[in-house]
């Protein structure tokens, strides 16, 4: 009882506990959850209209580029490559969020059916045509297409390649479906410009206006005399004038958020000794050529490029290759041969033939059989159907039920072997007979193939070409590097580095602003990760050295530029150049008219110049030969009459005088209807040359780009 009694007087104090043990837990949990969200928020690449981009996502759709990229053309990507590939996802996806949101407001969509018709029907996309186009004639090929569709959309006939063919193959369907999914963003893209093309409708005034305008044209002599005559000290512009010409024209100096950099780049250029010790082991090179004709080797283990044993007609030798063939004999060899910017050849002339160029194919891929027997009686049986009369092509849309007819277009010997890397089956293929069927085992697939028509025979060349690209060593790079450290070293506070530069052998890019969407610094490759740096980093701050592909980066942060309007202080000396030019253009203008001139030659002496003549300018000629772009002179040059010399008026960058000496009209009728669909078709490129880089959708969205974060 008495402990009982202790519990009772103890309930309070027991239930605030379990309270506080409570509330902690819920705070605890929040502050879990509260930093869970926080760090979302920081996944998110970029929040289109509220819609965010998470950081996996989008890598996931980098990386299937990526591989995509890598299976269609080999070898690793470069960090430029890879620069390329992010804005590529980035404007696909902030594109597809703008695009889905116009859609649905606008009630755009694309149906099943629709979609079949782009992919199979009579309104194929012009994606999949360009994709699936012949190589010899440059059509679209829908065999080709329905070939692919057979095997890539059936699975099942999977399971008769390789592992490594059936990844291949895994790889070619995902980017099919990306293609199907594009074709379909594409569609919506043009019937939005259709919709918004409809709503920009030209009428018979405008029609009129564009008639005139390039109808009538003009010859003239003219005299200027440019403002640069005039010192800037006879004239004066005030803070008030500058501050009043801002205000007019404060739209134009919008900007993003950015940071201002200096910055030095050197390139990683191989030196003397690097080009000595190269070119002695391309002569050790060219003494192997000459030994012997069992190239492959050879070639491959120093050339930049691999051999390719087949016959090449001159269209596919690049330059150095067709002079050297153009005298060289069978078993000549000649380099190194420079040809600039270190690269260098050495050829050397294994064969030369009579052949087609080209050839015609019919192929079938056949399936695996565990039994090489199995397999050739197969072969054997199609064969017999052809030569019994059935014309291959039909034999092969009844095998694969119309999906194709096994039209593989016109090959070259190089064509050949790059698809099937092969070349004992690329030389059985051209010394075939036309029409004949043959069977073919190569790289791993067994073929049977029809060459149903040959090109004439031309001059081929078989040839082994060691390319050679001479790089900087490990002691040179050491070298560039340790030059550019004791530079910053002694240079290391923002003024003593930006100015210091000349003297000590570097050009510094002195305040250069840089955006969180840029790629790269101008003429430097791989250079994003500068841009970054200097997003996070504080003024006055020096950076390390970077290596951005073939160059040594180091920048400085000379400061920021907050996103909005550039500040007066940055443009003012834009403004005050405009506004000295017209105070300019007024005072010669003023000048001129006191002194009551009648004639150019008059105008000339005064100016102190020389007449020029200038023909066939119409309203709409966008720049006069030795004038420039200068709107003001289209205007009075075609409402002065012929024979009439205009009163002095101010341009751009000059004060004129013109003489019209000619002006003819067009022989061709106003024509309002046709003038009109002209224009209309004019709105509709614009619209979509907008589209086309999401500019008009992206106008009134809202953009929140985060990628400077991540990369």
């Amino acid at each position: 009882m008495a402990t009982l009694e202790k519990i009772r007087n103890k309930a309070g104090l027991l239930v605030g506990a379990v309270g506080l043990a409570l509330l902690a837990f819920i705070i605890g949990d929040f502050l879990k959850s509260g930093s869970t969200f926080f760090h979302q928020s920081k996944e998110k690449i970029v929040i289109v209209d509220g819609q965010a981009v998470g950081y996996q996502e989008f890598m996931k759709r980098v990386e299937d580029m990526s591989d995509a990229y890598k299976n269609n053309y080999g070898g690793t990507l470069q960090e430029d490559q890879h620069d390329q590939i992010r804005q590529t996802v980035y404007d696909e996806m902030v594109g597809k969020i703008l695009l889905d949101n116009e859609s649905e407001k606008t009630g755009l969509t694309v149906g099943a059916e629709e979609l079949a018709d782009m992919i199979m029907g009579k309104d194929i996309s012009p994606m999949i045509q360009q994709y699936f186009k012949n190589p010899q004639t440059g059509v679209f090929d829908r065999n080709a297409l329905m070939q692919f569709l057979q095997i890539i959309e059936s699975e099942d006939m999977w399971l008769n390649y390789s592992a490594a063919e059936q990844q291949q193959l895994a790889a070619q369907k995902m980017q099919w479906d990306d293609m199907k999914k594009a074709i379909v963003e594409q569609k919506k893209t043009g019937k939005l410009i259709a919709f918004l093309s409809s709503a920009m409708v030209s009428n018979v005034i405008d029609a009129k206006a564009a008639y005139e305008e390039n109808n009538v044209n003009v010859d003239f002599n003219f005299v200027a005399q440019p403002y640069a005559s005039i010192p800037d000290a006879e004239v004066a512009v005030s803070e008030r004038e500058l501050k009043s010409l801002y205000e007019k024209r404060k739209e134009e100096f919008k900007q993003e958020e950015a940071r201002v950099i200096d910055y030095i780049f050197v390139a990683i250029a191989p030196g003397s000794k690097d080009i000595q010790e190269a070119i002695v082991r391309l002569d050790t090179v060219r003494s192997e050529l000459q030994r012997t004709d069992d190239i492959a080797d050879i070639v491959n283990d120093n050339s930049d490029v691999k051999y390719s044993d087949v016959y090449l007609s001159t269209d596919a030798l690049n330059e150095s290759e067709r002079v050297f063939v153009s005298k060289a004999e069978t078993g000549d060899v000649e380099g190194p041969v420079s040809e600039g910017s270190n690269l260098y050849y050495i050829h050397k002339l294994i064969g030369k033939k009579e052949a087609p160029d080209s050839v015609k194919l019919n192929l079938l891929v056949l399936p695996n059989f565990a039994d090489d027997a199995k397999l050739k009686a197969y072969a054997d049986s199609l064969t017999r159907v052809v030569t019994d009369g059935k014309p291959f092509t039909e034999m092969v849309s009844e095998l694969t039920e119309g999906k194709g007819n096994g039209d593989a277009g016109w090959q070259t010997e190089i064509s050949l072997f790059r698809n099937v890397l092969d070349a004992k089956f690329v030389d059985a293929i051209f010394k075939s007979d036309v029409n004949k069927v043959s069977f073919h085992k190569a790289a791993l697939r067994n073929y049977l193939v029809q060459v149903s028509e040959k090109t004439k025979p031309v001059t081929k060349y078989k040839i082994g070409t060691v390319q050679y690209q001479i790089t900087a060593s490990q002691e040179t790079m050491n070298k560039i590097y340790n030059d550019l450290s004791a530079y910053i070293t002694t240079h290391n506070k923002l003024e003593s580095f930006k100015n210091s530069g000349e003297s000590a052998g570097y050009v510094v890019q002195k305040e250069v602003p840089v955006y969180a969407s840029q790629l790269r610094l101008s003429s430097v490759e791989c250079s994003r990760p500068v841009i970054r740096w200097a997003f996070n980093s504080k003024k006055g701050s020096i950076s390390e050295i970077m290596q951005c592909g073939d160059y040594y980066v180091v920048a400085a942060v000379e400061g920021k530029l907050k996103k909005g309007y550039r500040p007066l202080k940055d443009v003012a000396d834009i403004l005050k150049r405009e506004l000295l030019n017209q105070k300019k253009g007024e005072k010669i203008v003023k000048s001129l008219e006191t002194k009551n001139l009648t004639s150019l030659e008059d105008y000339a002496r005064a100016m102190n110049t020389e007449p020029q003549e200038v023909k066939f300018v119409t309203f709409s000629t966008p720049r006069i030969s030795s004038i420039g772009a200068d709107p003001a002179v289209n205007v009075v040059a075609l409402s002065t009459e012929k024979g009439k010399i205009s009163k002095p008026f101010a341009g751009r960058t000059a004060t004129y005088v013109l003489a019209v000496t000619d002006r003819r009209t067009g022989e061709q009728p106003f024509d309002g209807k046709m003038q009109m669909q002209q224009l209309d078709m004019q709105n509709g490129y614009r619209v979509m040359s907008f589209m086309q880089n999401n500019a008009l959708l992206k106008e009134n969205a809202k953009i929140e780009d985060n990628r400077i974060r991540f990369f």
